[in-house]
């Protein structure tokens, strides 16, 4: 193999990878926010009270541990 072609070889490489590291950098961007709004969504949940059966925490009809999932999402739960 000639320096020529070593050195296309290399910089094809390298475009390659800065490309591999654009991409990952915008679905980093788009997970962020996805992930903001479903903590958005959450919040919202917590606060306004969608649960049917009017509890906060344990609901005990749909049995979903809601401060424990937030908590999970890095949402703060109040006691």
């Amino acid at each position: 193999m000639s320096w020529e072609q070593r050195n296309a070889d290399f910089c094809n490489a390298q475009t390659d990878a800065q490309m591999a590291y654009i991409e990952a950098e915008r679905e980093v961007d788009r997970l962020q926010a996805e992930n903001a709004k479903l903590r958005e969504l959450v919040a919202d949940m917590w606060h306004e009270g969608m649960c049917e059966c009017g509890s906060r925490g344990k609901c005990a009809s749909c049995e979903y541990d809601y401060p424990t999932r937030m908590r999970e999402l890095g949402i703060e739960v109040g006691a």
